[in-house]
């Protein structure tokens, strides 16, 4: 009995560990959305690419987009997920949504973006969540969406991203916002001194 006991306590502390080490494993802008229960009859998807294909990717786009490769080898982890809601799965999505939101903002990551629409009892709900790491480079990005079409959009990016690569990419590609961050970088840089 003693040596059962003794084998179950061991057994019990290595799986924490190995849970511990697991989690310590995440990299520092990477969130855990959990999971979401589909709608019958509902768009449902889920895209979780990890750092392998992404590198891939880059090695791809290297020839034609420069920039949007060099962006890509940064990125560790990209998810999304798009869920479709209705009377099954509506309040149970909106609630894990404004934890996740909670939960952010008690980790410290930094709300950028809110947009309600309507009064309310309707429209679209957005928030944006950005993890600095420093003043040069952002470990991740959440953007989540809440749509009154009865749709719900969940986006984690993690990894190395420096703002001036998103200029970069947003004057290539003509993203206006993107490419106002290198002017708000220099901007922010002249005043400091």
């Amino acid at each position: 009995m003693n040596r059962l006991l003794h084998s179950s306590l061991a057994a019990v502390a290595v799986g924490a560990a190995l849970s511990a080490s697991a989690f310590a494993a995440d990299p520092a802008g990477y969130v855990d959305f959990g999971k979401f229960s589909a709608a019958a009859g509902r768009e449902f998807v889920e895209v979780n690419l990890q750092s392998g294909l992404l590198k891939f990717a880059a090695k791809v786009a290297a020839t034609e987009e420069p920039e949007a490769a060099e962006l890509l080898r940064n990125i560790s982890h990209v998810r999304v997920n798009v869920i479709g809601m209705d009377d099954s799965n509506r309040v149970s999505t909106v609630e894990r949504i404004e934890k996740i939101r909670a939960d952010l903002e008690k980790q410290g990551w930094e709300k950028i973006v809110t947009v309600r629409e309507g009064d309310g009892k309707g429209g679209d709900d957005v928030a944006v969540y950005m993890k600095s790491k420093g003043e040069d480079a952002i470990e991740g990005i959440v953007v989540t969406v809440i749509q009154d079409r009865g749709e719900a959009v969940l986006v984690n990016v993690v990894g190395d991203i420096r703002a001036e690569q998103l200029a970069k990419l947003g004057e290539h590609l003509d993203v206006h916002p993107l490419r106002k961050l290198k002017l708000k970088r220099k901007q922010d840089a002249e005043e400091a001194t």
